[in-house]
């Protein structure tokens, strides 16, 4: 095995003293540098032995890092990649950076052999961390139900080995796609404002509009140009709410999802005031969730952000569609998912699902007898094999409840029905699709949390032209005139169109803009306690051991 060249036992009696049951000894030197490594290694060197073990075995040098007992190119390159961490919005001290800095300098084989430990160990977590995101975090959103693809750092770690390529390996382990790098950039950017001291914080109570003059405008007027980089300390009148301050102020509205009228309300006010450090958190998080996705997307594909309340259809690089949503609400998320739309159906019918027939369509049919049949809903009951149809106001509703519901509602086709004229079917066990809507005026709100779970999509009869282009020609001109009709009809893509369900709270488009959106889904506060946690404590040495070559 290549870890028997390493020209020392140490490094092959901590493998192989790991994985067993009893509680294993190994003294490293009689100076105490480390005390002990026991078969319980969470209590002392907490690393992954398992994939340590299994990269070793498998190489075909003494060690990856060192050579001669010196750290060499490869391990020097590693140290620097294990420093930028933090530019990806992770914590270099979870990937042993402060311990590996430490000993970075020290030349006894002991302090080889652990430096080549610590590296090994590092690349392992920070490999997996980048590509697919880390697995503790991702438990956190019980709503993320997109499965992380298979990745082995072992194998990746060998061929790039043996293909000479380390630094292009290393580089290309984040995500790949313009919108990640936008955002990495943004960190690095709030970053750098934190460090020079923040921005004010504006005093709540009163709103600020254009024409005021009052000293609090001078604030606010600060407070952009910090946040935005652009300079407004030339304008004659710092105090006056003029039509510049204006316009920054409708843009800041806009990158926040509020109603960009150009006054400083409570809402704007509120999301003036929160802190720098905060929105940092708020970007670390979000480049945490791009992590989760497939490392490449597909070439073309939909993009839904339900915290955004927007789609785009993105084809090579391009957005050539992109509109407003209406998604779930609070009570009822829309998950975080990967499917495929596969048909397009025109003038659809709607199921209506067990839950809203229950918790909201029977009170309001019990209170109302006429609001089903108000809403073209028919109401069917199993018989034998089959379903019998029942006239909503032949049925006495009094005795039913969430528990005892034996019927099924169908809402017709045509107008007022909740699918609007078009679906876009996309498998999935959530039942969750997308689909058109006769409720438009919602999506002039600026914050659309309104569904019971599936996404509306604003010009969905746009999309629907898009997408019908993956469908055979003969199929496309049936839809069409579907459409016109007023017929149901069922059509199949040729090409199913992959969909991202997503959930980001901060992102930059392609003008540079970074925008941040309310943690409508309370989904940001418990990872960003995640990220605050150190993950991979070391607690090799005695507290009070001081080893020149301390960790």
């Amino acid at each position: 095995m290549g870890v028997r060249r390493l020209g020392t036992d140490l490094l092959l009696v901590m493998l192989l003293a790991v994985p067993t049951a009893e509680a294993t000894i190994v003294t490293f030197d009689e100076a105490g540098f480390v005390q002990q490594v026991e078969a319980s290694p969470a209590q002392k060197l907490d690393l992954d032995w398992p994939a340590i073990r299994r990269l070793y075995e498998r190489l075909d040098e003494d060690s990856i890092w060192h050579s001669q007992g010196h750290m060499n190119a490869r391990g020097r390159q590693l140290l620097a990649w294990l420093k930028a961490a933090g530019e990806e919005g992770l914590k270099p001290a979870d990937y042993h950076v402060e311990h590996l800095q430490r000993l970075q300098n020290q030349a006894a084989t002991q302090d080889s052999m652990l430096r080549e430990l610590l590296l090994t160990d590092a690349y392992l977590r920070l490999a997996v961390d980048l590509r697919q995101g880390n697995r503790a975090t991702r438990a956190l959103d019980p709503f993320w139900t997109a499965q992380a693809e298979s990745f082995d750092p072992v194998v990746t770690l060998i061929r790039a080995l043996a293909q000479d390529r380390l630094a292009d390996m290393l580089a290309q382990l984040g995500p790949a796609g313009a919108e990640y790098d936008r955002l990495r950039q943004a960190l690095a950017r709030y970053r750098a404002i934190e460090r020079a001291g923040g921005w004010p914080r504006l005093v709540t109570g009163t709103s600020l509009r254009p024409g005021q003059r009052v000293p609090q405008i001078e604030r606010l007027r600060e407070r952009l140009a910090l946040e935005s980089g652009r300079d407004y300390e030339q304008t004659e009148d710092p105090e006056l709410f003029d039509a510049r301050l204006e316009t920054e102020l409708k843009r800041f509205q806009t990158r926040h999802g509020l109603a960009a009228d150009g006054v400083a309300g409570p809402a704007t006010l509120e999301a003036l005031n929160v802190p720098v450090a905060r929105r940092i958190e708020q970007l670390r998080i979000n480049l945490e969730r791009w992590r989760w996705l497939p490392h490449e997307m597909e070439t073309e594909h939909l993009l839904v952000n339900t915290a955004g309340f927007d789609i785009e259809y993105h084809s090579h690089d391009r957005v050539i569609f992109s509109a407003r949503t209406v998604n779930g609400s609070e009570e009822r998320p829309t998950p975080s998912m990967i499917s495929r739309i596969t048909h397009l159906v025109a003038n659809p019918q709607w199921t209506v699902p067990r839950r809203i027939a229950v918790e909201d369509m029977l009170p309001r049919q019990q209170a109302d007898p006429g609001y089903l049949t108000g809403k073209r809903i028919q109401v069917y009951r199993r018989n034998g094999a089959g379903w019998e149809a029942f006239d909503p106001a032949s049925i006495d509703w009094s005795p039913y409840d969430q528990d005892n519901f034996p019927f099924v509602l169908q809402q017709e086709a045509g107008a007022g029905n909740s699918l609007g004229r078009i679906k876009f079917h996309m498998p999935n066990p959530n039942a969750i699709f997308l689909h058109d809507t006769p409720a438009v005026g919602l999506f002039g709100r600026s914050e659309r949390a309104f569904s019971s779970g599936c996404v509306r999509v604003e010009r969905a009869d746009r999309l629907a032209r898009l997408l019908i282009e993956r469908a055979d020609p003969w199929e496309a001109r049936k839809f069409n005139q579907a459409l016109e009709t007023g017929e149901t009809l069922i059509i199949p893509l040729r090409q199913p169109l992959s969909v991202y369900l997503t959930y980001f709270t901060s992102w930059v488009d392609t003008a540079g803009e970074v925008h941040f959106r309310p943690d409508i889904y309370q989904r940001d506060d418990e990872l960003m306690l995640a990220f605050a946690r150190q993950k991979h404590p070391m607690t090799v040495l005695r507290p009070d051991q001081p080893s020149p070559a301390s960790l």
